[in-house]
């Protein structure tokens, strides 16, 4: 089952990639918990719809905006992803390109029931119960 866990992880990120919000949440339970780091923890939220509504803000900020995964790290029922954000301000044209945030996604009965990120990758590896 885990593989299918890294390959829905990817999936994922492919689908919000292409903007294609829908797609990207048809792997999230209908409760999934979205957790962003304390610096940013007011956006967190709760469900797909209000995942959507955050995706959005991100398109209002940034053009080109994308997440390009640098590994994945089956953990059974949990998947760390290190991920490097890429994208350019709409606003200011600065481009960005560095690893700010990386995600864990956890897994039951095949769907994603929590999305956690966090500012260092070795965080990422010990919330998913990996050591590094």
């Amino acid at each position: 089952m885990s593989q299918e866990n890294v390959d829905m992880a990817r999936a994922f990120i492919a689908a919000y990639n292409r903007r294609d919000f829908d797609a990207a949440v048809e792997s999230f339970d209908p409760e999934i918990d979205w957790v962003l780091p304390a610096r940013q923890r007011s956006d967190s939220c709760r469900g797909p719809e209000e995942v959507k509504r955050f995706w959005a803000g991100i398109d209002e900020t940034f053009e080109d905006f994308r997440l390009e995964p640098q590994e994945f790290v089956d953990a059974g029922d949990r998947v760390a992803t290190r991920l490097r954000h890429c994208g350019r301000g709409k606003g200011s044209g600065a481009a960005i390109d560095e690893e700010l945030y990386h995600q864990v996604a956890t897994f039951r009965a095949g769907a994603i029931v929590r999305l956690e990120y966090f500012a260092e990758w070795g965080e990422a590896l010990e919330a998913a119960g990996v050591r590094e």
